[in-house]
């Protein structure tokens, strides 16, 4: 990945999550999910739609959302599943998703990939 591409992922990812103070730590982990294939990054006309990152854990059966920025005119369109769909397709062996929402007093959830499918787009996207 160029400097260039890399710089854009990282200004879109601190926009909207500002706790992420060390640009250049930001950058490592970036490229690090990159070349663990745990990472997606949407662009349409040369800007960047969404960002997400995860981490595989418990021995393969459980991805934990890290980061997920999607941009304001592309939410509520189903995209979460869209990528969901897509990472399980990549780690089949993935049955649990582990994540946290950022709201005051709410724990991480683990929800079955099954239940969020619910089957609709696991054959559509590959």
């Amino acid at each position: 990945m160029d400097e260039k591409s890399l710089n854009k992922i990282a200004d879109f990812i601190t926009k909207y999550a500002p706790q992420y103070t060390d640009r250049e730590k930001l950058k490592e982990y970036i490229l690090k999910h990159f070349e663990y294939k745990t990472a997606f990054v949407g662009e349409e006309n040369g800007e960047i739609t969404f960002v997400c990152r995860w981490n595989i854990e418990d021995e393969g059966r459980t991805a934990t959302i890290l980061d997920l920025y999607i941009r304001e005119d592309y939410r509520n369109k189903n995209l979460v599943k869209q990528l969901l769909a897509k990472g399980i397709w990549l780690f089949p062996m993935v049955k649990y998703i582990r994540f946290e929402r950022f709201v005051k007093g709410r724990p991480f959830r683990t929800l079955s990939v099954e239940k969020i499918l619910k089957g609709r787009y696991a054959e559509k996207i590959p």
